[in-house]
């Protein structure tokens, strides 16, 4: 086990039996307090002006989470571009670094988007708008990003592990106190399929008590088929039904992977479990392959956000069979498309004056040549 694993089941309650525990405990918690007094002297410089928070001209969604790791981001930034793309408008992504999996992933499977990559998201914008255009800003990850100002404050809560032991990083995996849920516009809380009913509503009622004025979406990732990457080949779950595999997967809610694979009704015989963004290195991705064959396993499975961190090895060690999901909004979808819809409508709130103003993709798309 490696030490950021041994880290993370401790910040989710995971290990009871480990000799260390009793003293790592207290000393994450003493971690959590300077964390968290670092994190407001932070939040503290923007809101009393000592560093300034900067406006695009044009619209700008954050799509962020309050817990660490696994909530779900990646595939709402996916869907919120997807609705903007089939209204004709261009969306850009603006993310840390194109080196993480969720990057690499959103790049692929969204050509017609725009993105920039950097640490300084804010000049990252604004390179790629004067090459690029676009009409609508995206910023992945940004609830706790305060560079930027944003007109649609979106946070994913996943169901099945909220808040953990509600606990600040590294203690627990809260990235801020949950009454930071007073600035969120709208909260989606996803993989409401995989918990029961009575959860989902206990769970919002906390919420409620927090942020009164947050607007619920509820959402699941629904599984369409599995793919052998190396040759397109689509493999749907009846010729699935009853096979044993063997699974991995570096992801922040394994859990769920889990639970959807026994839902579809395929035997997992043996499950490799790492930390979320783990790289795989070449001995373990073999130790996998090894342990397929010794365990008579038919396939090895994982998830598409494992395969395409690591794409040049694993294809080339393993070749797996990717589970291939899409999000479903299950319930108020109406909601979501009516706040999206309203930032592209006009009649934006936000104050622009210190805007950073490129051209829009509308504008260049209609904007007469020298020709004309």
């Amino acid at each position: 086990m490696t030490w950021r694993n041994y880290f993370r089941l401790l910040a989710e309650d995971k290990l009871y039996s480990s000799p260390w525990t009793w003293l790592w405990k207290p000393l994450l918690k003493i971690a959590s307090w300077f964390y968290g007094f670092g994190f407001r002297l932070h939040q503290g410089s923007y809101s009393i002006g000592i560093f300034k928070r900067r406006a695009f001209d044009r619209p700008v969604i954050s799509v962020g989470n309050v817990a660490w790791g696994g909530t779900g981001k990646t595939p709402l930034v996916e869907y919120v571009s997807r609705f903007y793309l089939g209204r004709r408008k261009v969306p850009l992504i603006l993310a840390r670094g194109y080196g993480s999996d969720e990057s690499k992933e959103l790049a692929q499977k969204l050509p017609d988007a725009q993105f920039g990559f950097g640490k300084n998201r804010l000049e990252a914008g604004r390179k790629t708008l004067a090459a690029h255009p676009a009409d609508v800003i995206i910023l992945d990850d940004g609830f706790q990003h305060w560079p930027i100002k944003r007109d649609l404050e979106v946070v994913v809560i996943n169901t099945l592990n909220p808040f953990g032991n509600g606990s600040l990083v590294p203690r627990g995996i809260l990235r801020e106190p949950l009454t930071c849920l007073q600035r969120a516009s709208l909260l989606i809380l996803n993989d409401v399929n995989l918990v029961a009913r009575q959860e989902v509503e206990a769970l919002k009622s906390k919420i409620r008590q927090i942020a009164p004025q947050i607007d619920f979406v509820e959402a699941y990732h629904e599984p369409l088929y599995f793919y052998r990457p190396h040759s397109g080949e689509r493999i749907y779950f009846d010729r699935m039904e009853g096979r044993r595999v063997t699974t991995f997967s570096g992801i922040g809610t394994p859990r769920s992977f889990q639970i959807t694979l026994n839902r579809l009704d395929i035997k997992v015989i043996r499950n490799f479990e790492f930390s979320d963004h783990h790289f795989f290195t070449e001995q373990e991705l073999k130790e996998i392959r090894e342990t397929k064959e010794l365990s008579e396993s038919e396939e090895v499975v994982t998830t598409e956000k494992d395969y395409f961190r690591c794409e040049d090895k694993i294809k080339i060690i393993l070749r797996p069979l990717i589970l291939k999901v899409r999000l479903v909004v299950s319930s108020r979808e109406a909601l979501l498309h009516e706040h999206l819809e309203r930032l592209i409508a006009g009649g934006l709130e936000m104050e622009r004056r210190d805007a950073v103003s490129m051209p829009s993709a509308g504008a260049e798309k209609h904007a007469p040549s020298s020709g004309e």
